[in-house]
Formats: structure tokens, C-alpha cells, sequence
């Protein structure tokens, strides 16, 4: 079997995408409750307790909440930062917990590196997930754009990175002033312009990529469609490499991408 993945949610209200090799089954974050994502694995027949590990990127509840009662329940190992295993120590207890870091691991027949993000958490990571020369990245909750997060994202075939949401949409809502600065800041989430930007900066080696926009805002974002076409806009006006775009949805499973289907593409792309 070849790479593939699933988003099963992604948005403020829980994260979780499935991935799939020749011999392992991994989860990147478990943002969900372990009986929905015990549910929605099933759904995709995935028996969970067949689960190779758990990836977490950070301790943040919509990316963790799921991850100890469902790692306890199947026995399955967790595998996070160091910085992210000590935030989640007094609900990972008895659980084996592995660390990921800049060198790499292998999880099953994947291996798996993490890379900072600028976001407040204990240590929060980004992801690079590589099986058989194919590479996913995540990026999921970044407060802005470093140069080693380009860099590293450029390794990857499929692209995750959020769009959490339109800085205008975001000021004109009812959130108190400290949550819109917390969102707003350094160390928040990146708005639609700065996914932009980052995408801008990862393609500027001009190989094609597959790209889902991630974690959007229910209250301070467009519709899928409508941050789709903001960014969509404003990469074509750079003239980048060609790539495709889609949204990883909230509450529900959505985007899915096989690395077999993207060799085809990547296949049609050279020949034209």
C-alpha cells in the first residue's frame, strides 16, 4: 500500500487526520473524543486498536483530547515532544510515550520529524511524516511564518498548513479582546494572508505540491470556498508552480489525498 491520507476534522473544535502505509496506521493529533475518533476510524475501516501510534503535535485540547484515553484503551504508543509528554504526563501515565525531535524516529514503516512552531504551547511541533519517498507536512497551529518552517515544509509532497482565519472577520466578532489578541499574536494562528505567505514561500523552489488548508475559524473565517480562492489569488498573481488546493473540513471527515493519484498528476504535470 501506498501513502494516504484522511482528514477526519480539523478546526478549533478538534483535529485529527489518518494515515495510512504498506504495514502501519497512525494518527496525527487526536483532537477529538476517543469514542468519535474510535467511531470515525471505524468508519473508515479502521479498527482502532490497530493503531500504530498516536502523533500529537501539541497538548492544546483540540489537537489531545482523545489522545490518552484512546492510546490507554488499545495500547498504543503516543509519540510527541518532550516538551508536549510532560504537559500531557498526568493523563499519559502508563501509556508508552516515545519522543519525536529534529533527528527523526521511525513509527512503524514511516519516519516521522518534528520542527518548531511559534505557538503557546509547551513545545508545539510541526510534522514531517515520510514513507516510500513520499513526505506529508503538518503545520498546524503557527502564531507566523519562520524560515526553517519553509524550509522544512519544502520536503513535502502533501502540505497541511492552517488558515485559521481572516484578520477583519476576526476583529468584527464577539470574542473579548484577549482571546482576538492571543489569536492575533506571535504566537497565536495564522491568518489567511500568512498561510499565503507561507505557501509562497515553499513553492518559490517551483516543484508541485498538494496543499489543505487546515483548522479554519467557524466565526472568524469565509466558507471553505472563499479562503480556497483568497489564496488561490493571490499565488496566482506570484505565478508559482501549479498546485492544488483543498480545505481539511470541521467536524467532519473531508479531504483525502493517495500518493498514487499524485504521482499521476505530477506525471501529466511534466508531460505538459
Amino acid at each position: 500500500m501506498s501513502l494516504q491520507v484522511r482528514s477526519l476534522a480539523s478546526g478549533s473544535s478538534g483535529n485529527a487526520f489518518l494515515v495510512r502505509t504498506a504495514q502501519s496506521t497512525l494518527l496525527v493529533d487526536a483532537g477529538l473524543s476517543a469514542r468519535t475518533l474510535e467511531r470515525r476510524l471505524r468508519e473508515h475501516g479502521v479498527d482502532p486498536c490497530e493503531l500504530t501510534a498516536i502523533i500529537v503535535s501539541h497538548e492544546h485540547h483540540d489537537h489531545a483530547q482523545g489522545a490518552g484515553p484512546l492510546a490507554r484503551r488499545c495500547s498504543v504508543p503516543i509519540v510527541c515532544t518532550a516538551g508536549t509528554a510532560r504537559a500531557l504526563s498526568t493523563t499519559t501515565q502508563g501509556i508508552d510515550v516515545r519522543l519525536m525531535h529534529s533527528e527523526g524516529i521511525s513509527v512503524g514503516d514511516a519516519d516521522v520529524w518534528s520542527f518548531p512552531v511559534p505557538h503557546d504551547a509547551v513545545e508545539p511541533a510541526g510534522v514531517l511524516l515520510r514513507h516510500d519517498g513520499w513526505t506529508i507536512g503538518f503545520a498546524l497551529d503557527c502564531g507566523h511564518v519562520q524560515l526553517h518552517m519553509i524550509e522544512a515544509l519544502q520536503e513535502a509532497d502533501l502540505v497541511i498548513v492552517e488558515a485559521n482565519h481572516d484578520r477583519e472577520r476576526l476583529l468584527a466578532t464577539a470574542y473579548p479582546w484577549s482571546t482576538k489578541h492571543r489569536i492575533l499574536g506571535d504566537r497565536g494562528h495564522l491568518s489567511n494572508l500568512q498561510a499565503a505567505q507561507l505557501l509562497e514561500g515553499i513553492f518559490q523552489d517551483g516543484r508541485r505540491r498538494d496543499v489543505w488548508l487546515a483548522h479554519l475559524s467557524e466565526k472568524a473565517n469565509d466558507q471553505p470556498r472563499g479562503v480556497i480562492q483568497f489564496i488561490q489569488n493571490y499565488l496566482d498573481m506570484l505565478a508559482l508552480a501549479p498546485l492544488s488546493l483543498s480545505v481539511a473540513q470541521r467536524d467532519r471527515p473531508s479531504a483525502t489525498w493517495h500518493s498514487d493519484q499524485a504521482l499521476q498528476q505530477s506525471d501529466l504535470f511534466h508531460i505538459c
